[in-house]
């Protein structure tokens, strides 16, 4: 069975609509990473499952979390409305030939700031792993659960992607990349900060290996 694992920070404005547009097949895991608005309320009015965190942890631990109440196969899935859900189909298929697959969004779309963080992560990424992949950043992905139990990931934060792609290739496991649509004009921004943590993250990576 597939899970459709919910990373939510504040998201009562969007998860209602995003719940919704899944289709009802699915189990849904929505992960609340210490909103201070009504996500975890509107969520459980809804009747989907929520797990509720103390505090901000962040992303990747959300996710981690997320995992541990997933069936065998999970799909991340950001909970602003940029992703769009019909796309969920198409990391289904793609995950019965593949351990991990990842989205790619067309970066031309991009808002300039994302597009110079993600430019530099696939960068290093590419170069920690001899690999040429198209996007290592793209939140909306699939795994096997047994896999992403295996990679034992350890990053709370926006480092979780990356972390994660660099794991499966130490792992050789089989990647898998699907083209997916992203929204920008909907949804949250990548805080500088954060940008920079992902960016002290992959050169510590790169120079100590």
């Amino acid at each position: 069975m597939t899970t459709i694992v919910l990373p939510a920070s504040n998201e009562a404005k969007n998860i209602p609509e995003l719940l919704e547009s899944i289709p009802k097949k699915y189990k849904v895991v929505v992960v609340d990473d210490g909103s201070t608005d009504d996500t975890s309320e509107l969520v459980k009015r809804l009747g989907y499952k929520c797990v509720s965190l103390g505090k901000n942890y962040g992303k990747g631990y959300a996710c981690r979390i997320g995992a541990k109440h997933s069936d065998d196969i999970i799909i991340f899935m950001d909970s602003d409305q940029q992703m769009d859900a019909s796309d969920i189909i198409k990391f289904e298929k793609a995950i019965k030939k593949y351990d991990i697959v990842a989205g790619v969004r067309n970066f031309s779309d991009i808002p300039l700031q994302r597009r110079i963080a993600n430019i530099f992560a696939r960068y290093m990424v590419n170069k920690i792993t001899i690999q040429n992949f198209p996007d290592v950043l793209c939140g909306f992905r699939a795994v096997k659960k047994d896999v992403f139990m295996k990679l034992n990931l350890q990053k709370d934060e926006y480092e979780f992607e990356s972390e994660m792609l660099i794991k499966a290739v130490e792992h050789n496991l089989k990647i898998g990349f699907i083209n997916v649509s992203i929204d920008y004009t909907r949804g949250s921004r990548m805080k500088s900060g954060k940008s920079l943590k992902l960016a002290w993250y992959l050169l510590k990576y790169r120079f100590k290996n």
